[in-house]
């Protein structure tokens, strides 16, 4: 009876050159990593970290959020400070010497020089790629610009807020001045732009809604005509609140999120010894098609990150991170219509009023899903001393190229 043989032969181990592989494929394999796993990649090998690197189209607006710090106009070098990864660097960004930090739009910073005479000087300025958009000066009370989307992209709309006055001015590429406009009603205390429209929101909660594509029209007609026939339509929602609220003690925030038009009510206290102690967070979904504000328990895999100037909502997957219903929160003047060139005079006020300031933070951290409220900086204190820090966003490819070890 014969027997059969096992072939006892190894197989060769093969060798792949994974440092080799395609561009075009370690493109499509990392656009599926989160943030951190792509950080992670960056130091395998030089190859890779080229790849990751790059500034893909598919990985536009993506990045980690930073904070700006404040009170360094004069200065040639900036403190910035990455919350989630807990570290803090100097970017030398000598285009921002002499002026304020306004605000941001992703990884965009708008820039403010205050000319005296009730006059602005205002760029928008990238400081990863060094791209600068000179906007015309306009007058010094306004409290805020939002953008409709990246300076980056073509038919980019600025809209500036003058909260107290309800006064609005807008701005496209190419225009040689700001458009203004003026609405009725309540004082709007945030502005945000969503699904193609400008929203404001005033003290009693309703809505003010302004379409980016009557924007265009109302340009468009003014370039054909004259300036002052510029007259924009305007969409007035009546918006009821589920809730029973209070509005002092109270600053609201508009954010966008996944489609959804939220608002964030931050809950302070009113005692007078206490400078923007925050004692709690409630999150609204706007309701369309009731027209209501409606309480949200859990923001699942969303955080958020807010601020006067500008707040936003990022993935927790996304940027991977074992994170759920979290808001972080920087120090915010109590009166929204404020500006930092209107605070010079607040520096130095804890030490010639005696007040101790020490233990003051410039941020704040809060779980909405933790109903006993013992976690991090929940009953934050504002620095009288400084004005609140920026938020902006580090994009992913400079992440990858510049703070990865070799």
């Amino acid at each position: 009876m014969g027997q059969r043989r096992r072939n006892k032969k190894q197989k060769k181990p093969i060798d792949i050159d994974w440092a080799g592989l395609p561009d075009n494929i370690l493109e499509i394999i990392f656009e599926r990593l989160n943030l951190m796993d792509c950080m992670s990649v960056s130091e395998v090998c030089k190859s890779w970290r080229h790849v990751v690197a790059q500034e893909l189209s598919g990985w536009q607006g993506h990045g980690f959020p930073w904070l700006l710090m404040s009170g360094e106009k004069d200065k040639r070098v900036r403190t910035c400070v990455s919350i989630l990864q807990e570290q803090e660097w100097e970017m030398l960004l000598p285009e921002a010497c002499g002026r304020y930090c306004w605000g941001s739009y992703h990884d965009w910073l708008i820039l403010v020089k205050d000319l005296g005479s009730f006059r602005l000087d205002i760029s928008l300025f990238n400081p990863f790629t060094r791209k600068q958009i000179d906007l015309p000066g306009a007058w010094n009370f306004y409290h805020k610009m939002v953008l409709s989307r990246l300076p980056s992209l073509e038919n980019f709309i600025c809209m500036l807020v003058h909260s107290h006055s309800q006064k609005l001015a807008f701005w496209v590429p190419g225009a040689q001045s700001w458009l203004e406009h003026k609405l009725d009603g309540e004082p709007f205390v945030d502005a945000v732009f969503s699904d193609g429209s400008f929203y404001l929101i005033g003290n009693d909660y309703n809505i003010w809604e302004i379409k980016g594509a009557d924007i265009c029209a109302a340009i468009n007609r003014v370039n054909a005509s004259a300036p002052d026939a510029f007259d924009v339509e305007r969409h007035f929602h009546e918006v009821t609140m589920s809730d029973e609220h209070e509005n002092n003690g109270v600053l609201k925030y508009l954010v966008e999120s996944c489609g959804e038009l939220l608002l964030v009510c931050r809950l302070y206290s009113t005692n007078p010894g206490a400078v923007l102690v925050t004692n709690y967070f409630k999150v609204y979904s706007l309701d369309f098609s009731q027209m209501s504000w409606k309480r949200v328990e859990s923001l699942g895999d969303r955080i958020l990150f807010l601020g006067k100037c500008c707040s936003r909502s990022v993935s927790s997957s996304g940027l991977g991170l074992n994170a759920t219903d979290c808001i972080y929160f920087s120090n915010d003047h109590a009166v929204p219509w404020w500006n930092e060139w209107d605070s010079d005079h607040l520096d130095g006020i804890s030490t010639r009023l005696g007040l101790d300031n020490s233990g003051r933070k410039d941020w704040g951290f809060f779980s909405l899903s933790n109903k006993n409220h013992e976690t991090l900086s929940i009953r934050f204190r504002g620095n009288r001393d400084r004005w609140g820090p920026v938020w902006f966003t580090a994009p992913q490819w400079w992440c990858c190229k510049n703070l990865v070890l070799a």
